[in-house]
């Protein structure tokens, strides 16, 4: 029954703290009204990341909006500058190079959040494939200088070694 009561109170909570997010936002979106148009069209990559990221920490957002944002940005700025109107907004979307910086940028974060994953997982992947190597070769080395019973596992059921491994032993260890 406590339980209950928690879940009902967080509801509400969460429903008052958008109605007041909501009341906040109209009327200061509503002063800077060519802003908030140039910010709404030129963030819409963002909101679709929002919409298509399954992650529950939301990274695609995160990647993708701060480009964007970056790319909005210079736009805002040159908007704050001159004249603040929704004829300026207008010129603005009318440029297409405003189109390709906003967009590119998002593009980018795009690219980052694609690309960065496996690049990271490929450099994690070869360190670990080199870090082996060098374990192999202590091994051999230890193997060469204190003899086969050292190894322990390197002897297969007919208490010989593996074809592999004398192979290893065959080789000098500095090879």
């Amino acid at each position: 029954m406590a339980r209950g009561g928690k879940s009902g109170g967080k509801k509400k909570k969460r429903k008052g703290s958008m109605l007041t997010l909501i009341l906040l936002i109209i009327p200061a979106g509503l002063v800077v009204l060519p802003t908030s148009i140039l910010f709404g069209i030129g963030m819409i990559p963002t909101i679709v990341a929002y919409v298509t990221d399954r992650d529950p920490e939301k990274s695609a957002p995160i990647t993708v909006g701060g480009l964007n944002f970056c790319g909005c940005m210079p736009y805002a700025i040159e908007l704050w500058k001159h004249n603040h109107t929704i004829g300026a907004a207008g010129k603005i979307f009318m440029d297409p190079l405003a189109w390709l910086v906003m967009y590119g940028a998002a593009a980018i974060g795009w690219a980052l959040y694609f690309g960065i994953p496996p690049m990271v997982a490929n450099f994690e992947v070869m360190r670990a494939e080199k870090r082996v190597s060098a374990l192999k070769d202590v091994k051999v080395g230890l193997v060469q200088e204190w003899g086969p019973e050292v190894a322990g596992d390197l002897f297969d059921e007919a208490g010989g070694l593996s074809p592999d491994e004398q192979d290893q032993l065959a080789e000098p260890a500095g090879a």
